[in-house]
């Protein structure tokens, strides 16, 4: 299936706080979760307390990329080019990025949980964007090596500015377009442990990436994903992705969802309050 560039509307908070307040409401706990291995990842993964003091020199690059000022060139490859646009090129300020597109401490927080409770030795990452959660996910695994990929080539530097900060040494930065990147860099590197998608955000592009991805994986390969209801088109995407049969059980935790393609687990969708 070849992507297409889809203009796609990002819901107001209005409707995604109704969305949310649904997903609260139907939304489970560890409470009448039979299945084992879910059980034990709900409460040795997701719910397992971490110390954020673990994370402070991570979080001081936070803070001062929210305070840099500079302006670069910003090329967006995400949800609001046209149908004629590969991308769209724009001034933005570092911090600006800094402060819409990072993910949350708490967020960062749950992608290191599960790169570490899986033990993973090779992450995937699409959209590194400032790099922080590039540096969560390396850091649960020190001898991991972590591929990721940015499109724009200003933003990424600034990533790798962070990663040289941080003096992290396992973490693979690939500049370019990711529809062009993604294939030569899983040949390169072999079946992932862990994929974290946080690119382009649109029902086209993930389900573009999930079917490309699916070729390149292995049954305990665990792929994460951000923003499943930032849309409608994603909502949709995480459904289908969610009815593939390939797919044997789906967490949703609202601001991301997470697929398992595990052997012996019966085939589930939850919906989980976290």
């Amino acid at each position: 299936m070849k992507k297409s560039c889809v203009s796609e509307k990002r819901r107001g908070p209005i409707t995604l706080g109704c969305v949310y307040l649904k997903h609260l409401v139907k939304g489970k706990t560890t409470h009448g979760i039979h299945s084992p291995f879910l059980f034990n990842f709900l409460k040795d993964c997701v719910y397992a307390k971490v110390s954020f003091k673990e994370f402070e020199d991570i979080e001081k690059q936070r803070y001062r990329l929210k305070k840099d000022n500079r302006v670069i060139e910003v090329c967006d490859f995400g949800s609001y080019k046209s149908e004629s646009e590969s991308f769209v090129e724009r001034k933005q300020k570092i911090s600006s990025i800094a402060k819409t597109s990072l993910k949350s401490p708490r967020q960062a927080m749950l992608l290191y949980k599960i790169a570490g409770y899986f033990k993973c030795h090779n992450i995937l990452e699409l959209g590194t964007s400032l790099g922080i959660t590039s540096a969560y996910m390396s850091k649960a695994c020190p001898g991991s090596v972590l591929n990721t990929i940015e499109g724009c080539p200003q933003v990424a530097k600034t990533a790798q500015g962070v990663f040289d900060a941080l003096a992290i040494d396992n973490i693979r930065l690939h500049i370019g377009d990711i529809d062009k990147l993604l294939v030569p860099v899983l040949k390169e590197t072999g079946a992932p442990d862990m994929i974290f998608i946080d690119a382009n955000h649109t029902k086209q592009a993930t389900l573009y990436y999930f079917d490309v991805l699916l070729n390149h994986i292995y049954k305990n390969t665990v792929i994460v994903i951000d923003d499943i209801h930032w849309s409608k088109g994603m909502e949709d995407a995480w459904n289908k992705i969610c009815e593939h049969p390939d797919v044997s059980v789906t967490v949703d935790l609202f601001y991301m969802g997470i697929i398992f393609f595990r052997e012996g687990l019966s085939k589930e969708d939850f919906l989980i309050k976290c």
